[in-house]
C-alpha cells in the first residue's frame, strides 16, 4: 500500500507548504483535547510517565510481532517504553481509581501501513474488570469521534477524503461483543478458515481476517469487540478466563469503509491478580527474564492489591480510519520508520 502524503525526502517542505499537514495538525489537536476532556470529566488525572524502562509489556505475547527497542544506559540494559501500562498500574491501587496518559510508544518491528516505530497511544488504567474497561474505552472512542465531527462542522479542518459521514451512525450504536471462538466460527462458515493461523501457542486471526470478519458484524459499518483470545497468544499479564486457556481481553475492530484503514484500533485487558497464575503464564510462554518483572509480580502480594484493567487507543490508527486512508504513516506529523533515513 502506498503512502498518499508522506514523502520522506521532501517531508519538511511538505509540512511547511501543504494544506493537508496544516489540517492534520488541527485534527490531531482535536483528538488530543477530546481525550483530555473525556478523562478530566471522569475525574481521572493525566499522568506524566517514564519513557525508559527495564521491562517491556506489550510485545510479550507470542501472537504479537511487536519488538522492543533496547539500548544501554550506562551499565544498564533498558528499553524505550512500548506501552505506558506498567507505569499506570501502581497509580490506581490507592491514589486514584483511574488514570490516563497521551504519550508516544516505541516498537522495533518493521514499519508498514499498520505499524510505526513511534506512535501515539491514549492509554488508561482503572480499577475493575474487563467489562468496566470496555465501557470506558467505548465511550472514549465515541467521544473523540463526536468531537472530531463537531470540529469538522465548524470548518476547523478540511480533507479531500474522510469517513466523517459515517461517524454519526457509529457514535449512536452499541458495539457488539463477539468472542474469539465466535469470530473463528463465522470465518470458517464463510470459507475463510485460511485467515486463522494455528500455532503451538494458540490461534491468531490475521489482519485480513479481522477485516473480513467486520463485514459480517453490524452490516459491516460499526466497530465491534473481539474478546477472549487464546491465552498464550497474548501477553502474560492478561487474566485467564473461566476457560483457563483463554483470557479476559478485547480488541476493538473497525470495519474498512470505502477502502479505508480497518482492523484493530484499541487493545484492552483485565490484569492478572495472582502472582502464581502470572508465573504460570510466563512459563507457558517461555519468558526467561522473569527477574525483570519482580516488582510487577510483588505488587500482587500486597494485602491491599486491587484488580485493574486497562487499554491503549492507537491515535494514528483511529485517524487513518477517520480520514479514509490506507496507511497510518500519513497520519503522523513526523513518522519514525526504521526503513527510512531520518530527515529531521
Amino acid at each position: 500500500m502506498q503512502n498518499k502524503h508522506f514523502k520522506a525526502q521532501n517531508h519538511i517542505n511538505n509540512l511547511i507548504e501543504q494544506d493537508y499537514y496544516k489540517n492534520l495538525i488541527s485534527l490531531r489537536n482535536t483528538a488530543s483535547c477530546a481525550c483530555d476532556a473525556y478523562f478530566q470529566n471522569l475525574g481521572a488525572p493525566k499522568v506524566d510517565l517514564y519513557m525508559i524502562a527495564k521491562s517491556v509489556s506489550s510485545p510479550m505475547g507470542k501472537g504479537s510481532y511487536s519488538e522492543p527497542i533496547p539500548f544501554n544506559l550506562g551499565d544498564q540494559h533498558v528499553f524505550l517504553v512500548d506501552s505506558a501500562q506498567f507505569g499506570m498500574e501502581p497509580l490506581v491501587q490507592r491514589a486514584y481509581k483511574m488514570v490516563y496518559c497521551y504519550l508516544p510508544s516505541f516498537r522495533g518491528e518493521d514499519s508498514d501501513y499498520r505499524h510505526l516505530n513511534q506512535f501515539y497511544h491514549c492509554e488508561a488504567e482503572l480499577r475493575g474488570d474487563l467489562y468496566g474497561a470496555i465501557s470506558t474505552a467505548e465511550s472514549l472512542v465515541k467521544s473523540v469521534l463526536a468531537d472530531v465531527l463537531i470540529a469538522f462542522d465548524k470548518n476547523k479542518y478540511k480533507f479531500e477524503n474522510s469517513n466523517f459521514d459515517s461517524i454519526e451512525s457509529i457514535i449512536n450504536k452499541d458495539f457488539i461483543k463477539l468472542t474469539f471462538d465466535q469470530g473463528v466460527k463465522i470465518l470458517k462458515s464463510k470459507g475463510l478458515g485460511s485467515l486463522i493461523e494455528s500455532h503451538s501457542y494458540g490461534r491468531v486471526i490475521t489482519t485480513r481476517g479481522e477485516m473480513e470478519l467486520s463485514k459480517y458484524v453490524n452490516s459491516g459499518k460499526i466497530p465491534f469487540w473481539l474478546t477472549h483470545y487464546d491465552r498464550d497468544a497474548v501477553p502474560f499479564y492478561q487474566k485467564p478466563a473461566q476457560n483457563s486457556n483463554q483470557v479476559l481481553n478485547a480488541d476493538l475492530i473497525f470495519p474498512s469503509i470505502k477502502g479505508s484503514f480497518g482492523g484493530e484500533v484499541l487493545g484492552l485487558g483485565q490484569r492478572q491478580n495472582s502472582k502464581e497464575e502470572m508465573l504460570e503464564s510466563m512459563k507457558r510462554q517461555g519468558i526467561k527474564d522473569v527477574n525483570s518483572y519482580d516488582w510487577y509480580l510483588s505488587m500482587r502480594e500486597r494485602k491491599d492489591y486491587q484488580s485493574t484493567s486497562g487499554f491503549g487507543l492507537g491515535i494514528e490508527r483511529l485517524l487513518a480510519w477517520t480520514l479514509n486512508l490506507e496507511s497510518i504513516i500519513d497520519t503522523a506529523i513526523y513518522p519514525v520508520l526504521k526503513e527510512e533515513k531520518v530527515y529531521y
